[in-house]
């Protein structure tokens, strides 16, 4: 197993985030608004990965689903704080490399992990988080939501999330539904086919090819059971997608290393497909059950 599969792999972005900080129904949030005032087309609600709410990297997607889909970007803190720091990336990268003292070094890069990830891994299960995440989205859907569509993004630790929220099993106290869509990139903690088949609202995933955390047997379980699920909803007004990045590794879509060409171009496939769906089904939401 390369070390670039895990969850704790990747690196930095360049580049400055533009949007602000606001406590958004309870939970420091960060904000990337429509651009130049216009109405917005929808609100996307991005659940990151572990590094969570403040890394760079998911700022500056906001910022860029913000400009390309003229929709106000929501990125909550779901972890309450405890997010995986950026320079465990760094000691990621460290495991890779050769040599004596390289390899003595490992001993305390292996602590610097347990450190972190044991703890988030307890405190921040996909279980634990569910009840916080679906309040958020009942509260959304009562206030800035309550006359705009909802998409929802989910990247590794967000994935399984997302996939939730597609279910359509929660709603507001009223009876909405909380989302219009969702979209996912190499997600974890996902159980296959079950969570796949619970999905009724229009999903899609960017799966990378090289991922611990969804298999090659595992992916193409996803893509039969999407496809087959748009085979039957398609006169529904509901359909599902499913792009498979081939040399992807696990994190492209947000910690892809952007002094490899490849990845960083995968990346910005990944960002291309998400913004696509979005703008889809902000235009055409789906119908009403």
């Amino acid at each position: 197993m390369s070390f670039k599969t895990c969850c704790a792999s990747g690196s930095l972005h360049t580049g400055i985030p533009t949007g602000r900080i606001k406590k958004l129904h309870g939970l420091d949030c960060y904000v990337a608004d429509a651009p130049d005032g216009a109405r917005p087309k929808g609100i996307v609600i991005i659940i990151p990965d572990a590094f969570g709410w403040t890394l760079p990297n998911n700022r500056i997607l906001a910022d860029q689903y913000a400009k390309r889909t003229n929709a106000h970007v929501f990125l909550p803190d779901f972890m309450d704080g405890l997010i995986l720091p950026p320079d465990l990336m760094d000691s990621m990268k460290s495991l890779s490399k050769t040599g004596l003292w390289n390899q003595l070094a490992k001993i305390s890069h292996v602590f610097y992990l347990a450190r972190h990830l044991i703890p988030f891994l307890w405190y921040c299960s996909p279980k634990t988080a569910s009840p916080k995440v679906m309040d958020f989205f009942k509260a959304l859907r009562a206030d800035e939501a309550k006359d705009l569509p909802v998409g929802t993004a989910g990247f590794c630790w967000g994935g399984k999330l997302v996939t939730e929220l597609c279910w359509d099993a929660t709603k507001t106290n009223d009876g909405k539904r909380l989302v219009e869509c969702g979209f996912v990139a190499h997600p974890s903690f996902l159980k296959y086919p079950d969570d796949l088949e619970k999905v009724v609202l229009p999903y899609s995933c960017a799966a990378a090819s090289i991922d611990v955390q969804m298999s090659a047997e595992n992916a193409q379980k996803t893509k039969e059971v999407l496809m087959a699920k748009t085979a039957k909803m398609k006169d529904q007004g509901i359909e599902f997608e499913f792009e498979m990045y081939e040399g992807a590794e696990h994190g492209f879509a947000v910690r892809a290393d952007e002094n490899e060409k490849d990845q960083a171009a995968q990346g910005k496939k990944a960002e291309d497909q998400a913004v696509n769906w979005f703008s889809r089904w902000f235009a055409n939401p789906p119908p009403l059950s």
